[in-house]
């Protein structure tokens, strides 16, 4: 963390440029001192970001990165940047946070490090990507990318709670953050990190867990490789829940709520889903959930509708008792919906009725904002996402598509990259009702 100005040997002619700048006589801009930041901090020892080095995707991401980057390190992407951002927003993604973290982190680290893991301190304590002082952690840590990333998340979302950081200007956010003695720097390099954040996540590579329910009551289980697109598992179970799920909603990897026809709300707690999907005796925790639908943000809200009312819940335990599921709110009225899935904190994708994709922002006051997406989506049954503007769209025929929203936040759906001649499967996905894992729970 920048709290003070660099204390290098005199003599550096690029400290000379940063430190001086705002006094000289020709003033230089944020972007020539920039410039001059990245040379100079190339003489600095480096620690690796990634086990075994840059890859060649790193190699050829860097060179398609320094065609479009406007900014600092527009013709400076190296493969070891690239893999030093990919640990960035591995670390983010790993987190279940969205695609906008990734943007505040990895400018973060343009200005701080240039994207680069410096080993030795060059002002005062500082070390690593975000350049965080010892007063952070020790030196092992501050260099460790994952830690180093979350370090600065924890304290981002102590600054902006209940998701705030996602609706204010990137540059204030990394500046609360780190204090710095050049604020101004921040938000100029903002554009180019959403640039490489894109590159490097779309999609981002992770496992996509799916639960699902056949008609007969019995489970399913799916994993999808979501850069590829590729089903790499699918497991039914041999025994049934004893009814056929109403609505379904997956809080972590062995925590899946259902809904009777009756309206009884049952926790469903899965032994294995390893290489085979096995559950224990379904818990009932009340009566009264006569949901249509449910959907869970990986961040303690589960949402659901009944007839067209949206209502919120808050999910206080891992394995929720029937007293940790609580503080029901109405949200609205009107909300006339085939499908709904949660894509991150206190955010709702779905599809309506008449067949458009709509999104939804439900505020801290359970005021809600919401806008269309895209028309035309009439052909999907159901939709489900992990967070990280990753979508999935199961037709009536047993198909299953892949979307990757790049700001799934913005109420804009101009950048939703569809992959509609690789699809997960053509066929074969029967169940009657989805649920994915929030990533991170």
């Amino acid at each position: 963390m920048r709290i003070t100005t660099r204390s290098i040997a005199a003599g550096l002619a690029a400290l000379a440029v940063l430190t001086a700048g705002a006094t000289a006589a020709s003033a230089t801009t944020e972007t020539d001192a920039m410039a001059a930041r990245v040379q100079q901090l190339a003489a600095y020892a480096t620690a690796p970001c990634v086990t075994g080095g840059p890859t060649a995707a790193d190699s050829a991401a860097a060179t398609r990165l320094n065609s479009v980057l406007t900014g600092a390190l527009k013709g400076y992407m190296t493969p070891y940047r690239v893999s030093c951002a990919r640990a960035v927003i591995n670390a983010v993604q790993a987190r279940g946070l969205d695609e906008r973290a990734a943007v505040i982190a990895i400018t973060t680290t343009i200005v701080e490090s240039t994207i680069e893991n410096i080993s030795e301190q060059v002002d005062h304590t500082s070390l690593g990507l975000f350049q965080q002082l010892d007063s952070w952690g020790t030196a092992t840590q501050r260099l460790n990318p994952a830690w180093a990333t979350n370090a600065f998340l924890d304290v981002m979302e102590d600054f902006y709670p209940n998701g705030s950081w996602r609706t204010a200007t990137i540059g204030d956010v990394c500046q609360r953050v780190q204090r710095s003695a050049f604020p101004e720097r921040y938000q100029p390099q903002a554009a180019d990190a959403q640039r490489i954040v894109d590159e490097l996540s779309s999609p981002a590579a992770t496992t996509v867990s799916v639960y699902g329910a056949l008609s007969d009551g019995r489970l399913t289980y799916s994993t999808i490789n979501s850069q590829t697109g590729d089903r790499t598992k699918t497991l039914v179970s041999s025994d049934n829940l004893g009814f056929t799920p109403k609505a379904l909603a997956t809080l972590n990897f062995n925590t899946v709520l259902a809904t009777s026809p009756a309206g009884v709300l049952y926790r469903v707690d899965v032994i294995t889903n390893n290489n085979s999907l096995q559950f224990g005796t379904p818990v009932a925790l009340g009566s009264g959930w006569t949901h249509d639908m449910l959907t869970y943000d990986g961040h303690g809200h589960l949402y659901g509708i009944a007839g067209s009312t949206l209502m919120s819940y808050v999910v206080s335990r891992p394995k929720p008792a029937s007293t940790q599921i609580g503080q029901r709110a109405v949200i609205g009225t009107g909300f006339t919906m085939r499908t709904i899935a949660a894509t991150g904190d206190d955010w709702l994708i779905g599809i309506s009725t008449t067949g458009v994709l709509r999104s939804y922002h439900i505020a801290p006051d359970y005021t809600w904002s919401g806008t269309t997406l895209a028309d035309r989506w009439s052909s999907f049954d159901q939709i489900v996402s992990p967070g990280y503007g990753l979508y999935y769209g199961q037709t009536r025929d047993g198909a299953l598509y892949r979307y990757h929203d790049h700001n799934p936040f913005d109420f804009d759906g101009s950048d939703i990259q569809g992959f509609g001649t690789d699809p997960v499967d053509t066929s074969g996905w029967t169940q009657t009702l989805l649920s994915a894992q929030p990533f991170g729970a």
